[in-house]
């Protein structure tokens, strides 16, 4: 009995109501518009994390690396690795420097028969500064 009575009482209901409302329509909306809105806010970021990414590899590459093989093609004796500190050299947005050390980095006695040579690349973008280091060792060959 009580099964027939629940049965009619959702039989009336399902005949009277015939689509949506409006608050229904209205929630289903907002909870789109959040979530489109997070979808956005994940799309800035990704571009941001890809312009970086782009920044980071066109540093390295173009600036640090570049100066890092044009270093060790340089004769030991080269005027540019005399020990000491150069640059800035300037190819905007990238600054590059690099530091030229008798013996091995640490060491308490220089050896004279190695440098270490220590190339830093920075460039400033809408995220911030950032820097690219890279460090090699030259040796004296005979």
């Amino acid at each position: 009995m009580l099964y027939d009575l629940l049965n009619f009482v959702y039989k009336s209901k399902a005949k009277s109501q015939m689509g949506f409302s409006l608050i229904e329509i209205l929630v289903a909306l907002t909870v789109f518009a959040v979530g489109m809105l997070a979808v956005a806010t994940m799309q800035t970021s990704a571009m941001r994390g890809n312009q970086l990414a782009s920044g980071l590899s066109e540093g390295l590459r173009a600036q640090n690396q570049d100066k890092v093989e044009e270093l060790m093609a340089l004769d030991y004796d080269h005027l540019d690795l005399i020990p000491g500190n150069y640059g800035p050299e300037s190819n905007p947005p990238y600054d590059t420097w690099y530091t030229v050390l008798q013996g091995l980095e640490g060491d308490a006695v220089a050896n004279p028969d190695l440098k270490t040579v220590s190339v830093t690349t920075t460039w400033r973008d809408l995220s911030g500064d950032h820097s690219v280091s890279t460090a090699f060792i030259k040796h004296r060959t005979l």
